[in-house]
C-alpha cells in the first residue's frame, strides 16, 4: 500500500490487564486501524483475554520493551504505526485519521505529533505539550525526549531509514529519536506537529517516571555516542541532570510539598 490508509497501532503489555483494557476500548472502534498486542508476562486474564481478541497478538517471553515493540513493528501491516502502552487511552478518535491524512498529503513529513494529557502521580492530570513545535530541530535534544512518543504517528518507511529500538535501552524511544535527528540532518525529513486538544491521556507510572535515575544515565551515554561534539547539546544535557538533581535533592530533604507547588506552577498555570 502507497496510500496512507492503514494505521498500526502496537501495545506493548505485561501483567497489567486492567490498564490493557482501557487501551483497547479507547481504540476498538477505528475504521482506519489495525490493533496490535504484544504480551510478554504470564498474567492468566490477560492470556484469556487475548483469545478472542480481534485484533493480531503475540503473547512470549521479550527482552524488554524495546524488544516488544520492535515485534509489533516488525509483526504489523499498516503504512504508518503508532506505539501506545498498555494504560495509555486514545482520547480523540478522530486523530489516527488526521496523522494520516498529514502523511499522505506531505510526502516530506517522518511522522506527526501532538499534546497529551499526563497523568501525574503528585499533582494529577495536565496537558504536556511536546519540547518541539514548530521548529524542527529546536530546542536541541539534549534537552530530552523533544516528542510526545505515545502521540507520534510514524511513517513505516521511517524504520527503514532509522532502524527500529536499541535492546539495550529502556528509554529505547529518545535513542531512536537521536538517530532520526541524525538521519534527517543529512537527509531530508521533518516532524508535522498538530496543535490543539490532546490526543492521547498517558499514565504517568511509566518507566520515565519511576526509573528516572536509569532514564538519565542512559540520556548521558545516548548523547555522548550520538552527539560527541555538539557542544550545545551537551550544555542542555548538563542543565538538565542539574534540574534532576535539584529535584531530587528535594525529595532527599523531604520537601515534596515545595516540589509539587513547582511542578503545579510549571504544568497548570
Amino acid at each position: 500500500m502507497n496510500d496512507m490508509s492503514l494505521l498500526s497501532i502496537v501495545t506493548i503489555t505485561f501483567n497489567n490487564y486492567d490498564e490493557l483494557l482501557h487501551t483497547v476500548e479507547s481504540v476498538k472502534d477505528l475504521n482506519c486501524c489495525e490493533h496490535l498486542i504484544i504480551n510478554g508476562g504470564k498474567c492468566q486474564k490477560t492470556l484469556e483475554f487475548l483469545q478472542s481478541f480481534s485484533g493480531k497478538s503475540i503473547s512470549e517471553p521479550d527482552q524488554g520493551i524495546s524488544d516488544a515493540f520492535n515485534k509489533g513493528i516488525k509483526h504489523s501491516l499498516g503504512c504508518a504505526v503508532m506505539l501506545l502502552n498498555s494504560g495509555d487511552v486514545l482520547l480523540d478518535q478522530t486523530y489516527p485519521e488526521k496523522a494520516l491524512h498529514i502523511l499522505n498529503e506531505h510526502p516530506e513529513v517522518d511522522f506527526v505529533h501532538a499534546n497529551e494529557l499526563y497523568d501525574d502521580a503528585m499533582i494529577g492530570e495536565f496537558v504536556m505539550r511536546p519540547l518541539r513545535k514548530q521548529n524542527n530541530l529546536y530546542p536541541n535534544i539534549g534537552k530530552g525526549m523533544p516528542y510526545l512518543h505515545q502521540t507520534m504517528v510514524v511513517r513505516r518507511t521511517v524504520f527503514d531509514k532509522v532502524g527500529l529500538f536499541d535492546l539495550k535501552y529502556v528509554t529505547g524511544d529518545y535513542d531512536w529519536i537521536c538517530r532520526w535527528e541524525n538521519s534527517c540532518i543529512k537527509i531530508s525529513g521533518s516532524a508535522y506537529y498538530l496543535q490543539g486538544n490532546p490526543v492521547i491521556k498517558m499514565d504517568g507510572g511509566g518507566v520515565s517516571a519511576t526509573q528516572e535515575f536509569k532514564v538519565m544515565w542512559e540520556a548521558i551515554q545516548i548523547i555522548r555516542k550520538k552527539f560527541p561534539y555538539k557542544i550545545e547539546v551537551h550544555v542542555a544535557l548538563l542543565k538538565r541532570l542539574i534540574l534532576f538533581s535539584v529535584r531530587e535533592l528535594l525529595k532527599w530533604l523531604r520537601l515534596e510539598n515545595y516540589l509539587s507547588k513547582l511542578k503545579f506552577r510549571k504544568y497548570k498555570s
